[in-house]
């Protein structure tokens, strides 16, 4: 595996300089009717193997960070932005000073309400290079999905409607070359089945381009049927809905074709007020740029990068399912979620089965005082040609987080993390210490 340290970018880290500017400048001037944050955190930790490596080393990272948040619904506006951007500095010299951003938004405009929509999406973070190695500094890259596109809904009577839409899609990595475009289109027709379900058909059609002319263009096409369910949330209720697409779908990848039955479940159910389950079920084909663009920002503050995504330009047939039970009262919040992914690639050699469980638990001790908890297990079997093995990870996480006036706190952050494996050069053991003084502007 190459030692080295892969310098973003300028394309890309304009990127994320922009989308962060982008983000403070709405969370200090966003209209009063809109939920804008704005954070600065300050950042001084210790760790004590830095490159996840068998034997690594000691390292004393700084950074300040920038975040911030834009949520707002209007008849013509709606938008859930959230970005990051981070300037690191380690003390050891381990690694040269870096800029890391990351960001998550969406924006809906509508020029003709409930009628004509076009939308705008961008998810922009870091992924690993080499999928088989741990998260570090040397092993990450920059990585860019935008989406846009316009949704056109046509009223047939009072209950029925049509449905067409389209959307030009880019991925681009800094390092891989697995660069692509995509355009998709979609139509269907649906009808109102009570005031908060629908039930309707629909077909996908989807062709994306690689820039690299060693890479396998392909062909992507659904049609399913599709419910949706929401209930309005009441006073001391939480929020119950579901999503279901079930059909057939295909791909043509050359002169080969294959299909396989497509299933899209998301359920959310209240069982009481401070108590919901979730269930979210799939089994389709997808690819590296769907899957980033799925997981949003990767929030884990140890790595930095989203370990689920392989950087590879093929297809892979994607079955997969993950429960969820969230607790929620009026001093403590409890998740617990479990999750099961098998992919199996059309052409890549190389086919994967994750595992994965997490709880954390969150409990406020005192007006100021707040303190959390966190496990996160995951197990990934790889099987390819010349490399059968499995790597199993373990990540241990505590804070304590004090508020020090309405718009300054300070939290203690602990964390180990490890890996065990069948490639003994790939097994590490980390332990990193934090203290974050969080300031808020709004």
């Amino acid at each position: 595996m190459c030692r080295c340290h892969f310098p973003a970018q300028p394309r890309l880290m304009r990127v994320a300089t922009g989308v962060a500017v982008a983000v403070a400048a709405l969370a200090l001037h966003g209209p009063a009717n809109a939920e804008a944050n704005l954070n600065v955190e300050v950042i001084s930790g210790y760790t004590n193997n830095l490159q996840r490596q068998p034997q690594g080393e000691d390292e004393i990272p700084v950074s300040i960070g920038l975040t911030g948040t834009w949520v707002e619904t209007t008849r013509r506006l709606s938008a859930n932005v959230e970005g990051r951007v981070d300037g690191i500095k380690y003390l050891s010299d381990t690694f040269d000073d870096e800029v890391v951003g990351q960001f998550d938004g969406s924006v809906t405009l509508w020029p003709v309400p409930d009628r004509f929509a076009w939308v705008v999406e961008n998810v922009y973070g870091q992924v690993a290079t080499d999928p088989f190695a741990p998260i570090s500094p040397e092993n990450r890259q920059n990585t860019n999905f935008f989406s846009t596109g316009p949704d056109w809904y046509i009223p047939i009577g009072e209950r029925m409607r049509a449905y067409l839409g389209g959307r030009y899609e880019s991925v681009r990595y800094e390092v891989v070359d697995t660069d692509s475009q995509r355009l998709s289109a979609i139509a269907g027709i649906d009808r109102a089945v009570s005031s908060s379900s629908r039930l309707g058909v629909r077909g996908n059609s989807e062709s994306v381009d690689y820039s690299s002319a060693l890479q396998s263009d392909f062909d992507r096409h659904e049609a399913y049927v599709r419910y949706e369910f929401s209930r309005e949330q009441r006073q001391g209720e939480r929020q119950s809905g579901a999503t279901v697409n079930a059909g057939y779908t295909w791909l043509v990848v050359g002169d080969n074709d294959s299909s396989l039955p497509f299933l899209e479940v998301s359920l959310t159910r209240a069982l009481s007020s401070s108590v919901s389950v979730g269930l979210e079920l799939a089994s389709r084909f997808s690819d590296a740029g769907l899957e980033f663009a799925a997981g949003g920002v990767w929030s884990g503050q140890g790595s930095g990068a989203d370990p689920g995504v392989i950087p590879e330009a093929s297809v892979f047939e994607e079955r997969s399912g993950r429960g969820t039970i969230d607790f929620d009262r009026e001093r403590t919040t409890l998740s617990v979620a479990v999750g099961l992914a098998d992919e199996q690639y059309e052409s890549a050699t190389l086919d994967r089965r994750r595992y994965d469980a997490g709880i954390t638990i969150e409990r406020r001790m005192t007006r100021r005082l707040t303190g959390s908890a966190g496990v996160l297990w995951s197990q990934y079997d790889y099987e390819t040609d010349g490399l059968d093995r499995e790597d199993t990870d373990n990540e241990y996480r505590l804070e304590l987080r004090r508020g020090l006036g309405q718009r300054l706190s300070i939290a203690v952050i602990g964390m180990h993390a490890s890996r065990s494996s069948d490639d003994p050069l790939t097994e590490f053991d980390e332990t990193r210490g934090y203290v974050v003084f969080d300031y808020s502007l709004r």
